[in-house]
């Protein structure tokens, strides 16, 4: 997926569904986060806490790879797991959205 152009609306496009995405997956993480410390009733369930961010911080940084070359595995994923919506991608070249779909349906 080297080889593929992006042009500067597909750029700017594709920056703002990522950074979207991003913000839609930090408040879920930040409302599961307030809802297990509102439970936090002993060190266990603390250090507890501490894993739980740090799982989150290595799928995020593995996740959300803002390379051209990265862009359309990482709008898969993101389509998968609901982070965003085909109907966000409106604007994509038909070639990136098909591969987008193609990746897509092998991760169903």
């Amino acid at each position: 997926m080297d080889d593929i152009k992006w042009t500067s609306e597909e750029k700017k496009l594709s920056r703002r569904i990522f950074d979207l995405a991003f913000q839609r997956e930090l408040a879920d993480i930040i409302a599961e986060f307030k809802a297990r410390a509102a439970q936090v009733q002993d060190s266990d369930a603390l250090w507890a806490m501490q894993e739980f961010l740090d799982e989150k911080e290595r799928d995020l940084n593995a996740k959300y790879d803002y390379r051209y070359s990265q862009l359309i595995w990482v709008f898969s994923v993101l389509l998968h797991q609901k982070h965003i919506y085909e109907s966000e991608l409106v604007g994509l070249a038909e070639e990136k959205l098909t591969l987008i779909r193609s990746i897509l349906s092998q991760l169903d």
